[in-house]
């Protein structure tokens, strides 16, 4: 009877040994999955560290464009308000020269009104000498 028992046993230790080497299976695959899931957490972790890095430059250099394009707006608008005044004094300066042409101008019917008492002027003082000289005077 005791054989029976320890057949038994013996049987039933088995039976356990073989479940428990079924267990300790798992137990390393879940140790190895384990060890792979740190591993790539950790890669994952220096990843996203490269990332922010990476983040605060692309950050930086935004920022740096966008002062860059507003002191270029800046100095578009300060140019169009040049302009616009180099247009308003070169309309000036073409006024004054119009006025200057229009002056400067010989106008037949200006220069006889300008020179018409010295054409009737000298030629009555040369007969009026004429006659003074006729006269003995």
């Amino acid at each position: 009877m005791q054989n029976d028992k320890l057949g038994e046993r013996l049987a039933s230790v088995e039976v356990e040994i073989k479940n428990q080497d079924s267990r300790i299976s798992k137990l390393e695959g879940n140790h190895e999955l384990l060890y792979r899931l740190t591993v790539v957490s950790e890669q994952q972790q220096e990843m996203n560290k490269h990332q922010q890095i990476q983040l605060n430059r692309m950050d930086k250099t935004f920022n740096n464009i966008n002062i860059n394009l507003t002191k270029l707006n800046m100095s578009q608008v300060e140019l169009q308000d040049d302009v616009k005044g180099i247009g308003k004094r070169v309309d000036s300066i073409e006024e004054d020269l119009k006025y200057e042409s229009a002056k400067d101008s010989l106008s037949i019917s200006d220069t006889i009104k300008q020179y018409l008492h010295w054409w009737i002027f000298i030629p009555a003082t040369v007969v009026g000498a004429l006659i003074l000289k006729w006269l003995g005077l």
